[in-house]
């Protein structure tokens, strides 16, 4: 039997908190390189699972929000998550109708631009210029995403968030 909380939105602000706890976990440096983009994955499941109360402006609070917990330049990650849920909402009906395995090409495409956009600004602001390891993070995300998908799927319903 589930719980009913009709509208909770806290889980929704609860598995960010968790996705920003392990984009900064601490890990062994050789490990650090691949570490999945947790946050942009979260901000694509929710906007994949409800379009009409997640978008734009919901990515872009998330990616200030983001810039200011990880101590970045302030406005990269927005940029970069409203750019993400602009491809969502455009792909979104479609996204939804796909295998876990072609959700997960997409997830890759998706965050390898989101990556190469982050590699720009840096590199437009006088940052060093990293190599294709740069990427890697996109792959892994591509092979969590099943698991985030599911872990998700299954609080949405379970807390009803509609």
């Amino acid at each position: 039997m589930s719980v009913q909380h009709p509208n909770a939105h806290w889980v929704v602000w609860m598995s960010l908190l968790v996705a920003a706890v392990l984009s900064i976990l601490p890990l062994p440096a050789w490990l650090s390189v691949a570490r999945p983009a947790w946050v942009p994955m979260v901000v694509m499941y929710w906007i994949l699972a409800l379009p009409n109360r997640f978008g734009l402006v919901f990515a872009f609070i998330v990616g200030l929000l983001l810039d200011v917990f990880l101590g970045v330049l302030f406005g990269l990650n927005a940029l970069g998550l409203t750019l993400v849920a602009f491809v969502m909402l455009s792909l979104h009906r479609r996204l939804r109708m796909f295998p876990w395995w072609q959700q997960a090409f997409i997830v890759f495409v998706i965050i390898s631009c989101y990556q190469l956009l982050g590699l720009w600004v840096k590199s437009a602001a006088g940052f060093s210029m990293p190599s294709l390891w740069y990427l890697l993070p996109a792959l892994t995300s591509a092979a969590f995403w099943p698991w985030v998908l599911s872990i998700l799927r299954f609080l949405r319903r379970y807390f009803r968030v509609v």
